[in-house]
């Protein structure tokens, strides 16, 4: 059979039968194409829930070895000694982002080979230079599209020889250059340049995308007597060009596997060029652009795609300074795994949580959520209002390695469960129901979906804040283990929730919780149950979810996953204080 990776309709050949590498090969919109085409799925590999925990602690350990080798070859390179933890704040986001997807597409063509049906398949031929992203931001939206990928699979067929193939040169229809920033007014320019040169005197507990709103943080900062400071979002350097003899020592990056043998071949054209040929000027750019004396800096998302924060940040952590993370959404604390978790609390001195803690590190410090603090008193429910589905999604290509639908089958099941929920709902809370997908589509058309089996449904996008919708609703419905439903706890909201637990496994400190929600019957386990306690509750959610039982469960949740308090600004202030020794 004719392998194809991607959905890329130009390496198809629809004249022999066509095995497909996974379903995100298949687009719902030329559903009629594949029902006149003789075709296989491939079996997906992280399907199988054991294996993708295995493979998470397995990529933990390369990960791990393959920093330390990188600190020196990256020091060598540039002729600095910056320490293990300084690249792990530089590099580390990006480098354990491209290992899961560079290992779960290794896997997936492993698939193919053991198959024994591939007769042959087309790659793009390569062309140095041309996939390197600028940071891991570009890394990020690459991930989730079809040329990068189609790339990606070519290379590891190329690297393995494990398959039959044909490389053709085709042009890419992705742009890989930076993508502009939003400029500001001018007075709002101004303002800030002038904040931050006096915070910059003055200020040693610095914020940088710390998730507070602009008043939130202005409190917070006067309470610490600073001078509140705004900052650009990730500024960033022209792309410089593609340097290979630069590049060429990290392919010394030592392995015994074969993994680690194709990772260490494809490190030299994958690795960013903010951390090779842009070093120098970024980690100058980043040193201008923040504070010059940091005695502690807090961060929320900034450690992840912000490459000048993360240089800046590095560097003072060499010199001493503290690194605060925040909390910055839900599933922390919960999940059975996650390498972003992992990752804030190795690089921090203190990560503040929503709550919860570890056995593990004193790192994780439970302080209240301010951004759940703001929310409480900004949604009520409303006693005729609707009832509120609101829908997850994930790209057709597994992006992340945390216990969540992983793949493009995981998410087609969840899609599935969803309409059996509808279906099992009354015919007069199906008409009640509004159902807000998810902001981005990642090419499911979701919309049609759900219009094709539903004609009558009314749906709504997510790209707008959920505050209006839930203000107009009488019980929300919470489908996945992440934000959203913090916020209507943490508000008093009526909320009801389902989830398959086989695609969201928990930690075993985190058990007694959720089986406290579902002993109580806000959280259940199968689309059908669920359904059937909306239809035992619709006509008067805000009494049911009154009882002193469910509040009393939903209370003992909030402690551990969703902390408040009026008093939120000095139990900050206090913990900061005590982290810069005063």
């Amino acid at each position: 059979m004719f392998l194809i990776t991607t959905y890329d309709k130009r390496l198809f050949r629809t004249d022999k039968p066509i095995l497909c590498l996974g379903e995100w090969c298949k687009l719902y919109s030329d559903r009629t194409l594949w029902e006149k085409t003789t075709h296989e799925v491939l079996p997906y590999h992280w399907d199988d829930r054991k294996k993708l925990y295995r493979d998470y602690l397995l990529l933990d350990q390369v990960y791990e070895k393959s920093l330390k080798n990188l600190t020196e070859l990256l020091n060598q390179i540039h002729g600095t000694e910056h320490s293990l933890r300084f690249w792990r704040i530089v590099i580390g986001p990006w480098l354990s982002h491209f290992m899961a997807v560079l290992y779960d597409r290794h896997q997936s063509i492993i698939q193919a080979v053991k198959s024994e049906k591939v007769t042959g398949t087309l790659i793009l031929e390569n062309q140095p230079g041309k996939w390197v992203p600028q940071g891991h931001s570009d890394f990020f939206d690459w991930i989730i599209n079809d040329d990068y990928n189609q790339y990606l699979f070519g290379r590891i067929i190329e690297f393995t020889k494990c398959l039959p193939f044909e490389a053709v040169n085709m042009p890419a229809s992705v742009c890989n250059g930076v993508k502009p920033r939003t400029e500001r007014s001018r007075f709002a320019r101004v303002a800030s340049k002038l904040m931050n040169l006096i915070g910059n005197r003055f200020n040693k507990i610095v914020f940088v995308e710390s998730t507070l709103d602009h008043a939130d943080l202005a409190k917070l900062s006067l309470s610490l007597r600073q001078i509140p400071q705004v900052f650009f979002r990730n500024p960033s350097i022209s792309k410089p060009a593609f340097d290979a003899k630069m590049r060429a020592p990290l392919a010394q990056l030592p392995g015994t596997s074969e993994f680690e043998r194709l990772l260490a071949h494809l490190l030299p054209e994958q690795i960013p060029f903010q951390h090779m040929e842009g070093f120098a000027e970024m980690k100058a750019l980043s040193l201008r652009q923040f504070p010059k004396h940091p005695k502690i800096i807090c961060n929320g998302v900034a450690f992840n795609t912000n490459e000048a924060f993360k240089l800046w940040a590095g560097h003072h952590v060499d010199r001493g300074a503290k690194l605060v993370s925040i909390q910055h959404g839900g599933h922390y604390g919960m999940g059975l795994w996650s390498t972003t978790e992992d990752h804030l609390i190795k690089i921090s001195d203190k990560y503040f949580t929503w709550g919860w803690q570890t056995e593990e590190t004193q790192v994780a410090t439970p302080i209240p959520a301010a951004p759940l603090n703001k929310i409480r008193n900004s949604i009520a429910p409303k006693k005729n209002g609707s009832l509120l589905l609101v829908l997850g999604c994930v790209p057709r290509y597994s992006y992340y390695l945390y216990s969540f639908m992983a793949s493009s089958t995981g998410f087609l099941s969840y899609l599935d469960e969803q309409f059996r929920f509808v279906r099992t709902l009354s015919d007069k809370n199906q008409q009640s129901l509004i159902t807000r997908l998810y902001s981005r589509n990642y090419g499911w058309d979701q919309d049609r979906r759900w219009l094709d089996n539903f004609p009558n449904m009314k749906l709504c996008r997510g790209d707008q804040p959920i505050a209006s919708r839930l203000n107009e609703s009488r019980l929300f419905i919470g489908t996945y283990n992440a934000t959203t439903y913090l916020e209507t706890f943490a508000a008093n909201f009526p909320t009801l929730l389902f989830w398959n637990p086989n695609q969201w496994e928990l930690r075993p400190s985190a058990e007694q919780y959720f089986n406290r929600l579902r002993d109580v019957g806000i959280l259940h386990h199968s689309p059908e149950a669920a359904a059937a306690k909306v239809n035992e509750i619709s006509s008067d959610p805000i009494g049911w979810w009154g009882q002193p039982k469910i509040q009393s469960a939903k209370d003992e949740f909030c402690s551990r996953f969703a902390k408040t308090s009026d008093n939120w600004i000095e139990e900050w202030k206090t913990e900061l204080q005590l982290l810069a020794g005063r």
